[in-house]
This record gives C-alpha cells, structure tokens and sequence, in this order.
C-alpha cells in the first residue's frame, strides 16, 4: 500500500489526525505538488536507523544465515531456470 500523500499545508491545518495516522503508516508531505518530506512513528524511524546499511558488503563468514539462504535458494533457482549454465 502506498503512502497517503498530504499537502504541507493541510497537514499544518489537522496536525492532530495526520499525528495520528503517521503513527500507523508513513505519511508523505507535498510542496508544490512534489513530495517533500515523510512523516513516520518514532519506532519505525528507530528501525530503519538501527539496521545494519543494507549496502555493505559482508565476507562469506559474516553472512547472516537468513541472508545466505535467500542468496542460495535465489541462486539455485536461477541455475534451474536457465538449465545449470
């Protein structure tokens, strides 16, 4: 489900609801027709924040085992589809 999308200004007029809300769901804020910024709980911040950058490249011992067996199974999966290659 995409972000609801709020003017600046509407979201100043209704701040009370649009705190509510982005408490459940990211909340998208428009300028200008364009989005400008996002409004988010304080939790969901801390989680993103928390996590390990996603772009960092791990040695072959420092994968997490969730994250290896995604690779392997995308890996084999790909080595069926295309007849072991």
């Amino acid at each position: 489900m995409p972000d609801k999308s709020v003017t600046t200004a509407e979201f100043l007029r209704h701040f009370g609801r649009y705190h509510d809300e982005a408490r459940l769901a990211p909340l998208t804020l428009t300028k200008h027709g364009r989005p400008s910024l996002v409004v988010l709980s304080a939790d969901t911040y801390r989680q993103l924040t928390e996590q390990a950058d996603p772009r960092r490249a791990l040695a072959a011992g420092e994968t997490p085992p969730e994250l290896a067996h995604l690779i392997l199974a995308e890996l084999d999966r790909q080595s069926a589809e295309h007849g072991g290659d």
